[in-house]
């Protein structure tokens, strides 16, 4: 029996260890406590979705030749090593170092995971079931962060927030039991010795479609939404008089909600429906978080929508224009398009609440983020994209 048909549960068990589940309620005040400013904050992201784009490329060529379990494999101990040092990180330049070799493991396992799972399935003839695999691994990522919510609690009130990172940065290093058990697994269509197509030329062959263009447009902007909420939490949640022992439990019940709605709720009806509740929850809960009403903090939620269900179906509509044996390249690319965009926006967000305030900054960020995705949504309107299409 092929060893590779265990890859698709050996990536299910290894996904809540990619999380970030013990530190990531903390990252935001990590970074406050050492000093640096939102608009520095944003920069240091910005810093790694460029690094992220410049590895695409050789990142691929790697997995490529040297095979894609190898990749997932080496990118487990460099995330490792670059979290730990994070932990004990504490100037600026040093945060920047931290990021540029996060991104390198990132750029080995972005995408090249999905690859991997593709080509799993596609050799036993489950292609079907990937949409379901894929959600899984993200409800199981979500629920990590709720199971480590006691122990980040007790880091943070006992050691400090910095152990929260290390602590992550240990955890990563028990996931790779379960990276080191994958094997490659045949590639499709005779493509074992092709490198992968270009970003730029992927890039090229969904912006000749006008579909695709908009459905990437509208994706990338409601994602964008949620992570940019995800910087900006701690502060309003700081301005709400909440104490910083309890982020965790705060995104700890979050990503349970995440992962019950990605369990839940397969969307195959009333799409267009759907997104146009995602672009009017994207402004309206930073509306809501600008007030600084403590009685509407609960309308944080309606991120969380967005964040568990935008996904998939604007992924399966892109994938009906990608060629299978690209389908890995182009969706990894998509993923990149996104990170350009926050790339752009992180930073702008972050200038205007340092200069002008959280308020200010809240409220023009989800006015930006509704528009933007109205517009998407009117032009797929017009070109019917939605329509019996999943």
């Amino acid at each position: 029996m092929d060893k590779h048909i265990d890859n698709a549960k050996w990536l299910t068990y290894f996904a809540p260890f990619k999380a970030l589940s013990i530190s990531a309620a903390y990252l935001t005040p990590f970074f406050l406590e050492k000093g640096l400013s939102l608009s520095q904050i944003f920069l240091l992201q910005s810093i790694f979705s460029l690094a992220v784009l410049l590895w695409e490329i050789p990142s691929g060529y790697i997995a490529d030749r040297l095979g894609r379990a190898f990749s997932i494999k080496l990118s487990a101990p460099i995330a490792a090593v670059a979290m730990i040092a994070y932990g004990f990180s504490g100037q600026f330049w040093q945060f920047v170092i931290c990021e540029l070799v996060l991104a390198m493991a990132y750029g080995l396992i972005s995408g090249i995971d999905t690859a991997l799972l593709i080509d799993s399935l596609k050799a036993q003839g489950r292609e079907t079931d990937f949409v379901k695999l894929s959600q899984r691994m993200n409800a199981m990522g979500f629920a990590s962060t709720a199971v480590g919510v006691p122990l980040a609690i007790l880091l943070v009130h006992y050691v400090s927030i910095s152990s929260t990172l290390v602590a992550d940065g240990l955890l990563t290093l028990v996931g790779m039991i379960f990276a080191l058990k994958l094997v490659e697994a045949p590639h499709s269509n005779g493509s074992t010795e092709a490198v992968r197509l270009s970003a730029w030329h992927a890039v090229r062959q969904l912006g000749g479609n006008a579909e695709a263009r908009w459905l990437v447009a509208l994706g990338a902007v409601l994602g964008t939404s949620t992570y940019i909420a995800y910087w900006l939490s701690a502060p309003y949640y700081s301005g709400m008089g909440i104490p910083v022992v309890l982020f965790s439990v705060i995104l700890a019940i979050r990503s349970l909600w995440k992962a019950w709605l990605s369990h839940k709720f397969h969307q195959t009806r009333h799409i267009e429906r759907n997104m146009l509740v995602y672009a009017a929850l994207a402004g309206l809960v930073y509306m809501s978080m600008g007030t600084g009403w403590i009685w509407l903090v609960w309308l944080v939620l309606g991120h969380d929508v967005i964040q568990a269900l935008q996904g998939p179906p604007i992924t399966a509509r892109l994938n009906a224009y990608i060629e299978h044996e690209y389908r890995a390249t182009i969706n990894s690319v998509i993923n990149l398009v996104q990170r350009l965009v926050f790339m752009l926006a992180g930073p702008l967000v972050g200038l205007v609440v340092d200069r002008s305030g959280l308020k200010i900054g809240l409220v023009s960020t989800g006015l930006v983020c509704s528009t933007l995705a109205f517009v998407a949504l009117a032009r797929l309107h017009r070109l019917r994209t939605f329509e019996d299409k999943l």
